[in-house]
């Protein structure tokens, strides 16, 4: 059960919102509703392909009116991360598309990337002092990449990943995820990674304070057990499991930590009484 009325809603996209490039039946007007009641409605999203504002944008464009500062992903979550940590100028190796390098290269950090023989060569040779290996999603792994990675964490790089989930919903199957290619880079150097996005809660901690709101009066809605509801409980949420992406109801009776409600889609959800809003 919810218990006292929620002020705030934290949705993840993938399985929540939309599947791959079509909006969820309903979930365009369960999220206007939502905001009708005077709720706030954010975003969260371990995907690190595009910076915060692409996402916006592409919310935007499906249907959901969202602004950059509404919505956190795991791109600007890791730039924010190493550009506290590491000092301006440094390489950072990045797995992944162009939005993770744009949100490392917007703290100041110098995103590296490598995919021929040539370019290990070069960085074998030149020893370009790689601070950190960023990995995210990546459709253009290169076998030359991956060596690369691994001679800067055998120099002393660290790990980070944007998240570590295995796999990921898309061409109606599950699809090996960022999280395969963490655990090859860990496997061969056996270096840990470092996780910025879900499970860990550093994503909704980051929008939260953004946003100048309180856990306690928010609720994590996703559609993985594992990774949605466990990083809302440990940001301090209540936490919510729609049916409509990979986790299923047989999984939330199975698992040791329950979400506080089960709903088969978003229209569904909205019609808790702890979602009735502020407003009529």
């Amino acid at each position: 059960m919810l218990g006292a009325p929620i002020r705030s809603v934290i949705l993840d996209l993938d399985g929540v919102v939309y599947l791959e490039h079509t909006l969820i039946p309903g979930a365009a007007a369960a999220i206007a509703a939502l905001r009708r009641r005077g709720i706030a409605v954010l975003f969260v999203t371990n995907n690190a392909t595009h910076t915060r504002a692409q996402f916006a944008g592409r919310l935007t464009r499906m249907g959901v009116p969202c602004r950059a500062a509404e919505l956190m992903n795991a791109s600007f979550a890791t730039a924010r991360r190493l550009a506290a940590d590491l000092p301006r100028g440094a390489r950072v190796f990045v797995f992944g598309p162009g939005g993770l390098a744009r949100e490392l290269a917007r703290v100041g950090l110098v995103p590296v990337t490598c995919r021929t023989a040539a370019a290990f060569e070069r960085h074998r040779r030149a020893d370009p002092r790689i601070r950190a290996i960023a990995v995210s999603f990546h459709r253009s792994l290169t076998w030359w990449g991956l060596c690369s990675a691994h001679l800067a964490l055998q120099r002393g790089a660290r790990l980070v990943a944007c998240n570590r989930d295995v796999t990921y919903p898309g061409r109606g199957l599950l699809l090996p995820g960022t999280g395969s290619l963490v655990k090859l880079l860990e496997a061969a150097s056996g270096r840990p990674s470092e996780l910025i996005g879900k499970p860990s809660p550093e994503l909704f901690n980051l929008l939260l304070a953004e946003r100048g709101l309180m856990a306690r009066d928010c609720l994590v809605v996703g559609d993985r057990l594992d990774i949605d509801a466990a990083a809302g409980r440990a940001a301090g949420a209540r936490t919510a499991l729609v049916l409509t992406g990979v986790d299923t109801r047989r999984d939330a009776r199975r698992a040791r930590a329950k979400p506080d409600l089960i709903a088969r889609d978003l229209p569904a959800l909205i019609r808790h009484p702890a979602l009735a809003g502020t407003r009529p």
